[in-house]
C-alpha cells in the first residue's frame, strides 16, 4: 500500500524546467504505434496503436486483461515497453523525456492515496511539486469547492468515504491545470454530480484544444462522451476510429461485440 502511494506521489513529480511554448507544433496529443510489453515473460500488449489528436476525447475500449491498463503505464510512464516505434504524449518522446509530465493529469484505476493526510494537506503537497503558478491557497481552496470536498478538507482521507477518495484523486488531475487527461475507469465510485463535473471539465480542456484518453467499461458513458474510439482484445488494437462510424448504425455494446467476436 505504502509502495502505490509513493507511485502515485512520484508520478506528479515534475522537472524543474518551465514549459517552453510547445503547443501549435503538433496535431497528435498522444500517438503509440506498435507497442509490445511483457510480464514475466508473458506478453500483456502485443501490438498496440493509438493516436489522439487535439481537441478530441478517445475512448479506449476492451474486455479485462485487454491490455488497457499497461498500455495507460507505458504512456504515463510507469512501465516500459519491450518494444515500440513511436511512444509520445504532447509532442514528446516518453522513453527520453520525462518532460511531458508536466502538461498531463493521470488518474489510474486504482488511485491510492495517503490515508493520513487531509484532502487540503495532500492536495498542497502535490502543487508544490506541480509548481502551481497561481496563488497556492487559493487554488487549493478553489479545487476543494470545486469537487464538493470544503467541508471534509481537514479530515484524514482515512476516514472518508470512497466516492469522496475518488474525488480526491480526480482534483489531482486537473490541480494543475493539464492539456492532456489520461483516465482509467474515472466514473467508478463517482455519483451523477461527480460525474458531471469531470464531464465539464474535460469540456473545457478540449476547448482550449487539449485532448483526452479515457478507459471505461461503461459503453453508455463513452458513447455519449467520446468522439473517437480504439478497441483492444488480446493486447492488440482491433480498430480505431469515430462512434458513428464504428457503430454503424447499432449501440455501441452490440458494435463493440460483434467487433471482437470477429477478431
Amino acid at each position: 500500500m505504502i509502495g502505490e502511494v509513493l507511485r502515485f506521489i512520484l508520478f506528479h513529480y515534475c522537472i524543474f524546467i518551465q514549459h517552453r511554448g510547445m503547443g501549435g507544433e503538433f496535431d497528435n496529443m498522444i500517438v503509440v504505434k506498435n507497442m509490445s510489453v511483457s510480464y514475466n515473460g508473458v506478453k500483456a500488449v502485443k501490438r498496440v496503436d493509438i493516436m489522439v489528436g487535439r481537441g478530441e476525447i478517445h475512448g479506449l475500449l476492451g474486455l479485462n486483461g485487454a491490455g488497457k491498463t499497461t498500455t495507460i503505464k507505458c504512456l504515463v510512464g510507469l512501465l516500459k515497453p519491450d518494444y515500440v516505434e513511436e511512444l509520445k504524449v504532447f509532442g514528446i518522446n516518453v522513453l527520453s523525456s520525462i518532460e511531458y509530465r508536466d502538461f498531463i493529469g493521470y488518474l489510474p484505476e486504482y488511485p491510492s492515496l495517503p490515508d493520513y493526510l487531509t484532502p487540503r494537506e495532500f492536495l498542497t503537497y502535490l502543487a508544490k511539486i506541480r509548481h502551481v503558478k497561481t496563488k497556492l491557497k487559493e487554488r487549493i481552496d478553489y479545487m476543494l469547492s470545486l469537487f464538493g470536498l470544503d467541508e471534509v478538507g481537514d479530515k484524514i482521507i482515512v476516514e472518508l468515504s470512497k466516492g469522496l477518495k475518488q474525488r480526491i484523486a480526480l482534483a489531482t488531475v486537473f490541480l494543475h491545470e493539464p492539456r492532456i487527461v489520461i483516465l482509467d475507469e474515472p466514473f467508478i465510485g463517482l455519483d451523477p454530480e461527480g460525474q458531471m463535473l469531470v464531464k465539464r471539465l474535460l469540456s473545457e480542456i478540449i476547448n482550449s484544444g487539449g485532448a483526452a484518453l479515457i478507459s471505461s467499461h461503461m459503453l453508455d458513458t463513452v458513447e455519449r462522451l467520446c468522439g473517437k474510439i480504439t478497441i483492444i482484445h488480446k493486447g492488440r488494437t482491433i480498430t480505431s476510429g469515430s462512434v458513428k462510424e464504428l457503430k454503424n448504425g447499432k449501440t455501441l455494446e452490440e458494435a463493440f461485440f460483434s467487433i471482437i467476436g470477429h477478431a
